[in-house]
């Protein structure tokens, strides 16, 4: 997990209407008036022409008869795919989407399927502000081994994660995770959310059924020690990780240093010890870290001289290793009599 919460992004940006302004599926032929609309908003679209683009898109959902959808569905296909927080020009214009969307609907047969028209609704409105009604919406109408809601919800999820409402994302992840369950993406998703909302607990629960489907998933791995330490349940991070870092930890060096601070957790600096000298051994000659973990098992083992020695090592690798320098600070520091388990544990936490 990175940054704020490493939710997978599925989705790229998509130039405007360059995917699905020609690939429209409607319910009544469309007029040679909308198609001429279409046809001069992709011409303009290409010529980087983003405005003019939309103003014709706009006018063909304006003259598209009734029961002809191409048009809404050239402006739900020219809306931003790119999961992040759109201009305030793309708030709008999503909101007009969504608008023009809901009057269709409104009017459209009650046999038609507009399943994926419903889909588009929902990102629209999820772009124009209001992504917690789109998770409901989306929630609502999805059904079982349903992807491609999965797929919305999943979006709808990392754009909640942009906007810091954790809670939507959770709603949004697991009601993906019952449309499409067998999607491990979705739950590794989930059980990160769940790990920031302070739910170690069902955390562990995701992340334990991934690695049971794939035990060598090494990303599964990782992130069920992580939880289980959040759990306050190191020991068993300790066990998880002792084996495949014994076996795979040669080509997977980051084993070795889980390995290590899940020991520190674990109050047990013996393990650490071994299991940060093994990273080392594997790391580059550029890399700290292997050092800075060893800096910390050795305070936590209460060879002080050790550990600064090590610490200004790690610092001589890599002078911006803040783990280091932070546990070289302490030992130096005013509370240098005090026992230095302290300054090991401090230092543990990934």
């Amino acid at each position: 997990m990175l940054g704020f919460l490493q939710l997978s992004v599925r989705a790229g940006v998509v130039v405007l209407g360059a995917l699905l302004l020609s690939s429209t599926v409607v319910t009544a032929q469309p007029s040679p008036t909308v198609t001429r609309l279409l046809d001069r908003a992709r011409a303009a679209a290409e010529r980087g022409h983003e405005g003019r683009a939309w103003a014709l898109i706009g006018r063909a959902v304006r003259e598209a008869p009734a029961g002809d959808e191409s048009g809404v569905t050239a402006l739900a296909a020219a809306l931003p795919t790119e999961v992040a927080e759109p201009t305030s020009v793309w708030r709008q214009r999503a909101a007009e989407t969504r608008d023009a969307i809901d009057a269709f609907l409104e009017a459209a047969p009650a046999h038609a399927d507009l399943t994926r028209l419903a889909r588009s609704r929902s990102w629209a409105a999820a772009l124009a502000g209001d992504h917690v009604e789109a998770i409901e919406r989306a929630a609502g109408s999805a059904g079982l081994q349903d992807r491609a809601s999965a797929d919305l919800l999943r979006d709808l999820a990392a754009l909640s994660v942009v906007r810091r409402d954790l809670h939507a994302a959770q709603r949004a992840l697991a009601a993906a995770h019952r449309a499409y369950p067998q999607d491990n993406e979705v739950l590794a998703d989930l059980g990160a959310v769940e790990l920031a909302l302070g739910r170690p607990g069902a955390a562990v629960e995701r992340f334990g059924r991934i690695l049971g489907r794939q035990p060598a998933d090494f990303d599964a791995r990782s992130d069920l020690a992580g939880a289980l330490v959040a759990a306050g349940r190191a020991a068993e991070a300790v066990e998880l990780l002792a084996p495949a870092a014994a076996h795979y930890g040669d080509a997977h060096p980051e084993l070795h240093l889980e390995l290590a601070y899940a020991a520190l957790e674990a109050s047990n600096p013996r393990v650490a010890v071994t299991a940060a000298r093994a990273a080392i051994a594997v790391l580059g000659d550029d890399d700290a870290r292997g050092h800075t973990a060893l800096g910390a098992a050795l305070a936590a083992s209460q060879q002080r001289d050790e550990a600064e020695s090590t610490f200004e090592e790690a610092l001589r690798r890599d002078p911006r290793d803040v783990r280091a320098r932070q546990g070289l600070e302490a030992l130096r520091g005013p509370e240098r009599r005090e026992p230095s388990r302290g300054v090991g544990r401090a230092l543990a936490a990934p």
